[in-house]
């Protein structure tokens, strides 16, 4: 799968979370981010940075995958973290990737 902002491919390794596990896990125990990958929680809003040993950016997007929100430089063991309003997707990125992301800005992923 590939993240794609204003058709502009941004990352091309992007792993999706749809189920109840998988978006509990996210982050927590994985290696450091390539710059070509990305992790998406589907149906998801507040996230919690438990057992996450990285810095990341997180972006928040609406169901009709526009931006609503973004985060920059999120702390390693930090228990929440919410956007300012109620989301549908989350994508974790790798440092300095939200600075691309423009509040209203168009995301696909396929």
């Amino acid at each position: 799968m590939q993240l794609y902002l204003n058709n502009k491919l941004i990352s091309t390794n992007v792993k999706l979370c749809n189920s109840f596990f998988s978006k509990l896990k996210g982050l927590m125990f994985s290696r450091k981010l390539k710059d070509n990958e990305c992790l998406i929680l589907k149906n998801a809003s507040d996230i919690h940075m438990l057992f996450v040993f990285q810095k990341i950016d997180v972006v928040w997007l609406n169901k009709s995958k526009n931006v609503i929100d973004k985060k920059e430089n999120i702390k390693p063991f930090n228990p929440l973290i919410k956007p300012k309003t109620k989301s549908y997707y989350v994508i974790e990125l790798p440092l300095k990737k939200a600075k691309l992301f423009i509040l209203g800005n168009r995301v696909d992923f396929r």
